[in-house]
């Protein structure tokens, strides 16, 4: 009898599991929240447009910050300005992204609003944006609560550096203007651009970080690669702590681009303190090719980057600009052409 019951159980586990679809794909919106931090996807997810918080401006008028968050730890999509990629009301193109980088990129850009704007949701300018035919949107209007400033931008950029708050709001930007030797190019051609910095005495150079003991089985060797070798995730560059540097992107493109050197170029040399292998990557030898060419490095600096492109098209390059605080963004347009 108990044999019976047996093997009458297992025939039906047996045609349960056979009627399952192995096939069936799962949703990342169906996996439960508190699972899905443990999720990460290269490709296939959406981009989350934020609204940072708005500041008022002297002559009344406001400027609102916006970013975003690439939810794909590798897809960097083009998504250009229209039906997928657009403001309202008004004019759908307000200086937003149309080339996103992975994960999270705070403070973007912004959108200066007349005095007359209204404070309500019902008069907020909303940025939209679809991938994947997933639509996602950022609601800005002037939520009391949402009015930031120097110390919050600072802060939440991670350009701070445990500065005092007085010398945040001291802080004057740094100018920066940029050219390029030709505006128009072939693909694999090399292009040659150039950024120039200007900027007050402000902020206070910091003197060198102290290291951090670690144990000498915790030290891993400098020739060790990163685990795991064959896989690359975007990580965002940030500026070094003293000095004027500067960092180039595609802001809006058909494809990313090639800039030699990668990353923050900075006027002041900082060595990597022991122990803090990996943490701060911008910091480091001073290399030829990332060195200011002009200046004393904190009140002017110039610097010179190579950028090459492997698919034609227009190609906005946006330069970030930094004091070691403040961060300020300047655009030039590229038109990239098959070639021969």
């Amino acid at each position: 009898m108990m044999d019976n019951l047996k093997t009458m159980l297992l025939v039906v586990v047996v045609a349960v599991a056979g009627s399952v679809d192995l096939t069936a794909q799962v949703s990342a919106r169906d996996v439960p929240v508190v699972n899905q931090t443990q999720q990460r996807f290269d490709t296939g997810q959406d981009i989350q447009p934020f609204y940072e918080g708005w500041v008022g401006n002297e002559d009344g008028s406001f400027t609102l910050h916006f970013g975003y968050m690439n939810r794909n730890y590798r897809e960097q999509p083009n998504i250009p300005i229209g039906p997928n990629n657009y403001f309202s009301p008004g004019l759908e193109d307000r200086g937003q992204p149309s080339y996103f980088y992975p994960r999270s990129q705070r403070y973007t850009f912004t959108v200066t609003m007349p005095a007359d704007m209204g404070r309500t949701v019902e008069d907020a300018l909303v940025w939209t944006v679809t991938r994947h035919g997933s639509e996602q949107r950022a609601v800005g209007w002037l939520q009391p609560e949402w009015e930031i400033d120097e110390n919050t931008i600072t802060s939440n950029g991670r350009t701070g550096n445990g500065r005092p708050v007085e010398e945040m709001f001291a802080n004057q930007d740094p100018v920066v203007a940029v050219s390029a030797d030709s505006t128009t190019v072939a693909v694999g051609e090399e292009l040659t651009l150039t950024a120039r910095l200007t900027d007050d005495a402000l902020p206070s150079q910091l003197p060198p970080r102290r290291s951090r003991p670690t144990l000498p089985s915790l030290t891993p060797p400098d020739d060790l690669p990163q685990t795991p070798d064959n896989v690359r995730w975007y990580r965002k560059p940030l500026p070094p702590r003293n000095g004027l540097s500067v960092a180039w992107i595609v802001y809006r493109g058909p494809d990313d681009a090639s800039f030699n050197p990668i990353g923050y170029q900075r006027a002041v040399a900082e060595e990597e303190p022991v122990g803090r292998r990996g943490y701060f990557a911008a910091f480091g030898p001073l290399s030829s090719e990332s060195q200011s060419l002009e200046g004393d490095g904190f009140t002017l600096a110039r610097f010179e980057t190579t950028v090459t492109f492997s698919e034609p098209g227009t190609y906005t390059l946006r330069a970030y600009g930094c004091d070691s605080m403040a961060v300020v963004p300047a655009d030039i347009v590229v038109t990239v052409t098959a070639g021969d």
